[in-house]
């Protein structure tokens, strides 16, 4: 081993060649974290992993009612908002079923976790459908079974090459390349080409809004929500939140007001004037000061609302 790293240009393209494997192993694991925390799903073409644009989309209750809709985009991202309960999801393109009955047979798709393997889906909590969803090709399916094998590579070797490999990407040249410049070179681009997956993610707003308690930061159960049209001073909805505090509403284009209610704390009112399209998801996290408190809330100004006594 230690003639072979006595060889300086060797011993650099294997130590590049490493920290590429390193890169290429880990590459799957970041894709499907960005993809967890994207906010969206993908709609893909189950045998070649594939992305399918122009996919419909729609969610129906269990009385068969349409309750939201979506069309995949260039990169077959789709978006569903929803809240709880249970529902049928309805995805359809030409030339492609769903439910996928090739990843339904102990198949397991090497390019997407998370997958949506049937029309049935329960929401168990405030939030939006994300699921990654397979269909399969109908016409030219044979052809496509070519496309079919992938290698694949074990999710915690793909997990601890992303966290361990920047150990083992620098113990290399430590140990073994100290004094070659090139080594190091190979290590900094290593390091930039890691910084710069970290960089380049931004995680998608949460698609809900959690109530707390404003002294000790806890969600707040039970919180009852209700969201107004503010021209007639109508009442729209009414929620209450979950175990873990959360509430959203869709709303289309118009003005509203939301008042937030609990047991031992002060009213919220939220002032919401100018919402200016249908389908807007209309959430915001909200502090609760309990009865007796002096303090001010800066949500209540940045949303033009009040205190409410009780």
């Amino acid at each position: 081993m230690e003639a072979f790293w006595a060889f300086p240009y060797l011993g650099v393209i294997a130590y590049a060649a490493f920290v590429l494997s390193l890169l290429f192993v880990s590459r799957p694991a970041y894709l499907a974290f960005r993809r967890r925390h994207s906010g969206f799903g993908v709609v893909f073409n189950s045998v070649t992993g594939i992305p399918e644009p122009l996919v419909s989309v729609r969610l129906r209750d269990l009385h068969g009612q349409v309750v939201g809709s979506a069309v995949t985009d260039r990169a077959g991202r789709y978006r569903l908002l929803a809240h709880r309960g249970e529902y049928l999801v309805d995805v359809t393109k030409e030339g492609f079923t769903f439910p996928s009955a090739y990843l339904g047979t102990g198949r397991r798709s090497t390019v997407y976790g998370n997958l949506l393997p049937a029309k049935h889906v329960i929401i168990k909590d405030h939030g939006v459908i994300t699921k990654n969803i397979p269909i399969d090709p109908i016409a030219g399916r044979r052809r496509s079974r070519a496309f079919a094998w992938r290698p694949h590579i074990d999710t915690n070797v793909q997990v601890a090459a992303g966290t361990l490999g920047p150990l083992a990407a620098f113990a290399l040249p430590w140990f073994l390349m100290r004094d070659s410049v090139a080594g190091w070179v190979v290590f900094v681009g290593y390091v930039g080409l890691s910084v710069k997956r970290l960089l380049s993610f931004k995680p998608a707003a949460p698609p809900f809004g959690t109530v707390r308690d404003a002294g000790q930061g806890t969600p707040v159960s039970r919180a009852v929500v209700r969201i107004f049209d503010a021209k007639n001073n109508k009442v729209l909805e009414t929620q209450v939140t979950s175990e873990k505090g959360r509430y959203a509403f869709i709303v289309r284009k118009g003005a509203y007001y939301v008042l937030v209610q609990a047991e031992g704390y002060r009213t919220v009112r939220l002032n919401f004037p100018n919402v200016k399209k249908d389908g807007h998801l209309l959430v915001t996290d909200v502090r609760l000061h309990r009865l007796g408190s002096s303090e001010k809330d800066p949500l209540i100004e940045k949303y033009g609302g009040m205190s409410v006594p009780d």
